[in-house]
This record gives structure tokens, sequence and C-alpha cells, in this order.
């Protein structure tokens, strides 16, 4: 299931998948309206659609020929996209756009058109070529291809430019990103952090040190750990083993090096032939189940946009409140190294805690964007917000975090080249987080 999930999020980022899909499908509405007209004959054909073996030739050689220009426009067109995206933006965003459904359609009707329309004139034939055909119903149905066609063009350009836009990018990322969350957060749903595991208590700690005599399952190829299929692999484990994944989603694992550490139990071939194939690795990261990509994609814009080439902080600025947006919904999820235990076997997965996505959202923005006073403050104001909110929704994040992050922003600040007006103004923001951070702690004890 997992490889099966996998292959179907490659084929959707491949631009040719869709394409191939539309020519098939022309190839056989060709064949299909050819033979209604054949069956239908001049005379059972309403006059409305009739025309001549050159006119319908004509017809034809004028859509055909127009599509195909239209292809190279459009791709022509997301290409550029392509690259400015990846330049100005991240090289990690162009999965999304090569993925865009919309632009995906666009490509395949067009080509698919155009395949249909010459399809549709070798079978065009007059009188002195032995014997006349004309597929008029046909020909009307190239007609109106091409004309959806061209209204494909014209909106694929508007969602070309309107998908350029900041606030677009950023919000289907954080889109993407909450709904990877929301999928994990399914996924462990039926874990319980508290059980103890078959060979002991295990505390929630970043590492476990498996025991000498633990047996390692080696990672067969290099690559980003992209997807897990937890049941599958917690029922591959022996019973009375423990198993202990010591990779993350995200994760880069060298071929030859341990995925995951068994012991308590002999570990079979069948056993450890399971495990691997439980587990996804590509050469890319992905969004499937992977929150940090999403994380990592926000902040690759952010810096881009803190540059001394782009130097633009209000882009920067944009992209720290949308990873607001998503810390605030790892805030409220359960994260950390988590135990399974059950039918004699048991699970220990190695997760990044709350405060690692913290600190892979906003410190490197905090690092190089230490000079731009109002880059420090919206930092500032984001976690503000995470930390206020952490307090009256009672989430599941700890506070620490955020209170030391907000401090190394301070402390970047003093030591930048700032002048004192604004260094005193990160100072005022500063100085109100920690007197929200008093009066909300004091008003929940009161509560």
């Amino acid at each position: 299931m997992t490889r099966i999930r996998q292959l179907l999020d490659q084929l959707r980022h491949r631009l040719v998948v869709v394409p191939i899909a539309f020519v098939i499908l022309s190839l056989a509405s060709s064949k299909l309206m050819v033979s209604i007209d054949r069956s239908l004959g001049q005379d059972r054909t309403p006059d409305v659609v009739l025309t001549s073996a050159d006119s319908g030739r004509a017809i034809l050689t004028a859509i055909a020929g127009g599509l195909i220009t239209s292809i190279t426009l459009l791709l022509s067109m997301m290409l550029v996209t392509v690259q400015i995206a990846s330049g100005q933006f991240s090289p990690r965003t162009v999965r999304n756009w090569l993925g865009d459904r919309s632009q995906q359609a666009a490509v395949g009707l067009v080509l698919g058109s155009a395949v249909y329309s010459l399809l549709v004139l070798r079978q065009v034939r007059s009188v002195e070529e032995g014997g006349a055909f004309v597929p008029h119903l046909s020909i009307m149905l190239a007609v109106a291809l091409g004309v959806l066609s061209l209204v494909a063009v014209v909106r694929s350009v508007d969602h070309l430019t309107n998908q350029l836009r900041i606030g677009s990018i950023a919000s289907k990322i954080v889109e993407e990103t909450l709904s990877a969350i929301a999928r994990r957060q399914k996924l462990w749903t039926a874990e319980n952090p508290a059980i103890t595991p078959a060979s002991g208590v295990v505390e929630r700690a970043q590492t476990v040190d498996p025991p000498p005599d633990a047996t390692p399952v080696i990672a067969r190829e290099s690559g980003w750990i992209q997807q897990i299929e937890e049941d599958a692999l917690f029922k591959s484990i022996p019973e009375g083993a423990t198993a202990y994944l010591q990779a993350s989603i995200g994760s880069f694992v060298i071929v030859d090096t341990p995925l995951l550490w068994v012991w308590d139990a002999p570990l079979p071939d069948e056993a450890c032939d399971a495990m691997n194939a439980a587990i996804a690795i590509g050469d890319a990261r992905t969004m499937q189940q992977g929150v940090g990509f999403g994380i990592l994609q926000m902040t690759d814009i952010a810096m881009r946009a803190l540059s001394p080439g782009v130097n633009d902080p209000n882009t920067a600025n944009d992209m720290i409140m949308h990873l607001g947006v998503v810390m605030l919904k790892v805030w409220d999820t359960p994260v950390g190294a988590i135990v399974k235990s059950e039918d004699e076997r048991s699970l220990i997965r190695h997760d990044l805690s709350h405060a690692d996505y913290l600190q892979a959202a906003f410190d490197p923005i905090r690092r190089h964007g230490a000079g731009d006073p109002s880059v420090s403050g919206t930092l500032l104001r984001a976690l503000v917000t995470l930390h206020t909110e952490t307090i009256r929704r009672d989430l599941k994040g700890p506070l620490e975090p955020i209170e030391e992050l907000a401090e190394r922003i301070v402390e970047s600040v003093e030591r930048s080249d700032l002048c004192t007006f604004d260094k005193d103004a990160v100072r005022a923001i500063a100085d109100h987080v920690r007197r929200k951070s008093e009066t909300d702690i004091e008003e929940t004890n009161d509560a």
C-alpha cells in the first residue's frame, strides 16, 4: 500500500501523465465519432453540420495547426513560471507547479484536441480520391474542442499569473502542510504514549539506545523517507519483540545503514522484507506525510526574500505569519517519541519535538533577518500569538521553546548593526511578549 501511494504521488507530479491520458481519449473518440458518421451517412446527418471535403480539411488543418502552436506557447509559459518560482521563491516548490491539476488538464486538452483533429483529417475523402466521405459530426466536435482548448489556454494564463502571487503560494503550502498534519494525526490515533513496551519502560526521549544484541533492519537504498505504513510495519514485528524506528518522515537514510532496530526476539528474513516494504524511500521529499517539508518550503521562501539579491522583507513577513498558522496546528498535535504496544509487540517511533518544528520554522529566519527590525518584530508577534493561544486553548505544545526563541531573537538584534531606535522598538515588542505571558499565566492560574 505504501508503494502504491508513493507511485501515485510521483505520477501526480509528472506533467506528462494527464496529457497522455487525453491523447488516449482522443484516439478512442476519433474512432467512435468516425464510426457514428459512417453509420448515419449524409442523408441522416443534420443540415446544420454538413460541409464539403475541402472545407472539412481546411477546418481540421487550421484547428490542428493552431493548437500545436498553442501547446508550444503553453509549455513555454509553464517553463518560465517554474524558472521564476524556482529562482525567486524556492526550488522545492517545483513539484507544486508540475503537479497542478489545472495546468495538466489544460495541456492535455489542447494536445488531445490537436491529435483528434489530425486523426479525423485522415478520414476525409473526396470523390476524386475513390469514394467521398466527410465525417461531419466529427468535424463539428473538432471545432468545439478547438474552442474549448483556446478557452483553456486563456484560463491557464490567468491561473499562472495568479499563482505567482506570494499569497497564493503561501496559502497552498499551508493547506498542504495542514493536510499532512491531519493525516499524521489520523495515522497515530490508536497509539498511547504511556503504554509500556514489552521490553520495559521507554521515556518520551528523542533517541533510544538499542541493546547490544539488537538486530538492525538495513536500508536497501539511499533517499528521503516519504511515507511509513504504520499498520504494516507494526504487524511485521515478530511476536514478543520491540522495534525502534529511529528515522522519521522527511529524514534522509543512507543505503546499508540501519532503518530499525529489533530486539527481544529473532528477526526472520520475511519480517525484515515486510519492514522495508512498509517504509517508502524516494529521491525527493514529499507532502504525503512530511510536515517538515511544508515548513521547509516556507522558510526557504522567507530566507530567499531576505537575501541581498532579492531584499524583500515584506515577503518574509508574509511567510512568517503563514508559518504561524502551521505552528498553531503543530502545537495542538502530540509529537515526540511514541510507543505502541499490542499483541506482545512494541513499536517505538522517533519523531521531531515541538521545539524542533519551531526551530526549523523560525530560527533560520531569525539569523537572516536580524538586521531588519520589521522581520524581527513579525517573528516576535507570531510567537506572542502562539504563546497566548497555547495558554488560552491549553494546547499540547510547551511554552519554554517559544520563550527561548523570543530571547534569541532579541539577542540577535542586540548584536546587529541596527540603530538604537530600531533596537528599542524590538525590545518593546519583546517586553510586551513577557508581560503578556505573565498576565496569561496569572489569569490561567486564577481560573
